[in-house]
C-alpha cells in the first residue's frame, strides 16, 4: 500500500470587504488549478461572508503544492508533525493569504489564510504510523526540491 499525502483540502474566507477573485487567486497560486466552490453564508455579526474550498487529489498537484514551501517552513512542518496530525490520519496547517496571493505558499499562525487538511495514506491507518508516513513524504519532497535546484 501507498503512504504518503493522498489528498489535500482547503477552506478560506472571503470577508465582503475582500475581493473574492483575488481570493479565488490565492487558492490557484498555492493549489494549481482546483476546481474553487463558493458558499454564501453570514458572519457572527450577519456581515456577508463566502467561503472558498477546493481540493486536490492528484499526486502531481499534492507534490507541486508542498514543493512551493520555502525548506524552513518545511522542516517546521516536519519538525511539528506530532502536533499538527490528528486521529483520523490528518495533517494541518495555514497559508498565509494574502501571500499566496502574490505567489508566495508559507506557512501561517494567524487568521487570514487558507486552511489546509491534507489526508496522510498509512498502514494500518493510526496517527503514530500517518506521523511516520507523512514525515517520509515531506522529507522525500524537500530532497526532491533541493537535488533539482
Amino acid at each position: 500500500m501507498k503512504r504518503g499525502i493522498s489528498a489535500l483540502y482547503a477552506r478560506t474566507f472571503c470577508h465582503a470587504t475582500e475581493d473574492i477573485d483575488k481570493v479565488r487567486a490565492a487558492l490557484t497560486n498555492a493549489f494549481g488549478d482546483c476546481d474553487i466552490e463558493v458558499h454564501r453564508t453570514a458572519g457572527h455579526h450577519g456581515n456577508p461572508l463566502s467561503v472558498l474550498e477546493c481540493s486536490v487529489q492528484d499526486g502531481a498537484g499534492i507534490f507541486a503544492f508542498f514543493s512551493k514551501l520555502a525548506e524552513d517552513d518545511m522542516r517546521q512542518l516536519l519538525r511539528t508533525l506530532d502536533e499538527r496530525i490528528d486521529g483520523d490520519c490528518n495533517l494541518f496547517l495555514r497559508v498565509d493569504k494574502q501571500l499566496a496571493y502574490q505567489g508566495i505558499i508559507k506557512t501561517a499562525s494567524g487568521e487570514d489564510v487558507l486552511s489546509v487538511r491534507a489526508k496522510v495514506q498509512s498502514f494500518p491507518a493510526r496517527r503514530e504510523n500517518a506521523v511516520e508516513a507523512a514525515g517520509e513524504y515531506l522529507t522525500g519532497v524537500l530532497e526532491r526540491v533541493k537535488a533539482s535546484s
